[in-house]
This record gives structure tokens, sequence and C-alpha cells, in this order.
């Protein structure tokens, strides 16, 4: 796959026409196109410091297409002031809204042959996964949580518990690597 290929892939992904990748990289849409045409490095970095594209997936197409993705954080909180919903956004609220949007994506499951029929439930499974999400924002902010720093603090202490060479290929519980 050539450079523009992958370019054109993430762009793909983001769900962005070529005006609004332009917009995102804070360019005219005529000069994404001639940049396109000959990407550089200053596109590559452009690239992966405004949508988070991997330089490795730019420059050699392996690895995953992202390295970073930017949560849209103030969008979502600016949609919930815009109607005036945060005076009903209380912890309680939203860990009962997570929960419930939760459960909708399990009815994407509900009575299927298979373990995984992800192809043709895909687009309403993103849906409740959106909506899982966007609580999940609401929630952070009303708790006064970090995003990244509880992720990052969780992911330590799960290393803690669950070591790679133990925890490799088991869905076993921490407590029961020993046994493993």
């Amino acid at each position: 796959m050539q450079t523009q290929e992958r370019i054109k892939r993430a762009q793909e992904v983001m769900k962005l026409s070529n005006e609004e990748m332009a917009s995102f990289l804070g360019i005219e849409e005529g000069e994404y196109h001639r940049m396109l045409d000959h990407p550089d490095d200053n596109l590559y970095r452009s690239l992966n410091r405004t949508a988070g594209i991997s330089m490795t997936y730019l420059n050699e197409g392996v690895g995953p297409i992202f390295d970073w993705r930017p949560l849209p954080i103030e969008e979502i909180l600016r949609f919930r002031d815009e109607r005036n919903w945060k005076q009903f956004h209380t912890p309680k609220d939203l860990a009962i809204s997570i929960s419930l949007e939760a459960s909708e994506l399990l009815e994407c499951f509900q009575w299927s042959a298979e373990d995984l029929v992800v192809e043709e439930n895909k687009a309403a499974m993103e849906e409740e996964l959106a909506d899982i999400l966007i609580y999940a924002v609401s929630f952070a902010d009303a708790i006064g949580a970090d995003i990244p720093t509880i992720i990052r603090e969780k992911l330590v202490k799960n290393g803690v518990k669950y070591p790679a060479e133990k925890a490799w290929g088991t869905a076993a519980k921490y407590t029961n690597l020993e046994k493993v």
C-alpha cells in the first residue's frame, strides 16, 4: 500500500472528507491535495501531531494506524452544556446511564447463534459504544477525574497483577495466575 493510500485509509477510519481533513490539519483543501500528491516528513509529522496517525504506519505501512487519538472531550461537554444537562449529570445518574448503555451493547449479541456477530451489527455496536464513552467522559468530568491519568494508573496496577510472562495467552484472573 502506498503512502497516499495509507493516509486515505486513516482519513476513512476518522470519517473525514478531504475538506474536513484539511481543516483538521489547519490548511486549505487544495494544499491538502498537493501535500497528498507528494507526501513528505512535514505532512507525516502534522498527521501524527494532530490526528495521532502512527509514524511507523505512515512510513512503513506496518502496525496500528493510530498510536494515539484525541478524545473529543470538549465537544462532549459543550454538547451537554448547550442543552443545560450538567444539572442532571450526577455521578449516580451517569453510572446508571453507563450501565444501561452497556446493556444495550449486549443486546447486539442477544439471541445470536454465534458469540461474535460483529459485521452485521457493527453500526449498532458503534452507536452503543459511543453512548458508553460519552457517558464515561461526562462521569469523569462530574467526579473531576483526568481520563489519561486514571487509565495510565490502572494500566500500571494491571501490569503488576497481570505480568506478561504469567498472563500470556490465558484468560485466568490474576488470583489464579500462580495456578496456571
